[in-house]
């Protein structure tokens, strides 16, 4: 409890409370007919927090003079003291953590709306944990700097943040939501071939169950897969506008044989294909795709990883559907030369060799989730088709 320095009505004046007191935005009366602060003005000071006020004021200045310094630890004491009961860095952390942390939920809740912005592929959730973090540290930082933990200027900060979060998660879910962006549920059912299931509503175009691929030509990957994506799909229709290509020399994999399908088309009546492939063999470079594509891309795909593939919105794949150090001419041995386009061509024409063996049953796995999309429609070949049945059986 503070002395009074011998002023009248301040021997029991509890000054320490005063500084809180003040530091919450109470004003002088309030301050003075509070009955923990101890303070008893005489009948002659007149009007208690005006008494109060001057006290306090006349109380600093004798410390200066006792002092002899107005910057000595004693003159300043109080100052800094209470300075410190609301630090800045809890202001601050009162604003961002709310604000972030309520970002980071419904991101988690719903990732393909709130943990992407609408036209990208990256996963917003990384850096909204990150900012939500720093903002947990600077919060608990600042409350260990203060002496007041929670009071009128602390709680102004977590209405705010609170407001923001709020504000920040819906705008950004409006533009989401305005540019076609679809919610998206957790893949939950493990399917063939390390596929997976979610229960999402159907992705169709033209009244067709979609097959969207996205890649690069350089990764090795991407070019291992499309050959599976090439000869699934040409089940169910006629391909244009297919070229051939390679995989980067610098990668893993080197110049593994691909098949371009950055401005392929197929014509068909059983699925609709939406192909978004780099066609530069020589850098990874993937194209821009539109809210849904993303949607999915950032939901499912966390990782950044190529290629990505799904079947009518409710299967889908992360990764290489074809092992790309398979299509070389010592199988499995990445330092073995890549076999050829033509060569690759050759065995899927002759149903044999290694490479068939690694193509053909993604391949027709790929046909199984169309058909079974298409509710078992498809081509004669297809359907009659022993493999592929087998695959339908499996489709959980």
């Amino acid at each position: 409890m503070g002395t009074g320095f011998g002023a009248p009505g301040s021997s029991m004046v509890d000054w320490d409370l005063v500084d809180k007191r003040r530091a919450k935005g109470w004003d002088w009366d309030r301050i003075a007919a509070d009955p923990k602060v101890g303070f008893h003005a005489e009948a002659s000071a007149g009007e208690p927090g005006r008494a109060l006020r001057s006290l306090y004021y006349q109380r600093r200045s004798k410390a200066k003079r006792l002092s002899g310094d107005s910057n000595s630890p004693q003159a300043g004491g109080e100052a800094s003291e209470t300075s410190r009961l609301t630090s800045p860095l809890a202001r601050v952390g009162f604003i961002l953590t709310p604000l972030f942390g309520i970002w980071l939920v419904f991101a988690f809740a719903f990732p393909s709306l709130i943990g992407t912005i609408g036209g990208t592929t990256v996963s917003l959730l990384p850096y909204i944990g990150l900012a939500a973090a720093v903002g947990v540290f600077l919060l608990g930082f600042g409350l260990l700097r203060s002496i007041e933990r929670w009071n009128q200027p602390l709680r102004v900060a977590l209405t705010i943040g609170i407001v923001l979060g709020l504000v920040v998660a819906g705008s950004v879910a409006l533009v989401s939501i305005i540019a076609g962006c679809p919610n998206l549920a957790t893949a939950s059912t493990s399917e063939p071939l390390s596929w997976s299931r979610a229960s999402n509503p159907s992705w169709s175009a033209n009244g067709e169950p979609t097959f969207f691929f996205f890649g690069a030509v350089a990764c090795p990957y991407c070019s291992a897969s499309s050959w599976a994506v090439w000869y699934g799909l040409s089940q169910f229709g006629q391909w244009n506008g297919v070229t051939f290509s390679h995989s980067a020399s610098d990668d893993v994999d080197p110049n593994t044989p691909s098949v371009d399908l950055s401005q392929a088309a197929l014509q068909s009546q059983w699925v609709s294909p939406m192909l978004f492939e780099g066609p530069n063999p020589n850098a990874i470079d993937t194209p821009a795709v539109g809210c849904p594509e993303s949607a999915y891309v950032s939901n499912y795909d966390s990782g950044g990883s190529i290629p990505f593939a799904a079947v009518n919105g409710q299967f889908v794949h992360v990764g290489s559907l074809v092992d790309p150090t398979e299509l070389r001419t010592v199988p499995g041995n990445a330092n073995s030369a890549p076999l050829t386009n033509s060569q690759v061509q050759g065995q899927i024409n002759n149903q044999s060799g290694t490479a068939w063996d690694q193509i053909n049953g993604p391949a027709q796995l790929i046909e199984a989730f169309i058909v079974y999309s298409d509710h078992g429609l498809g081509p004669s070949s297809v359907i009659n088709n022993p493999t592929v049945k087998s695959d339908l059986a499996q489709i959980r």
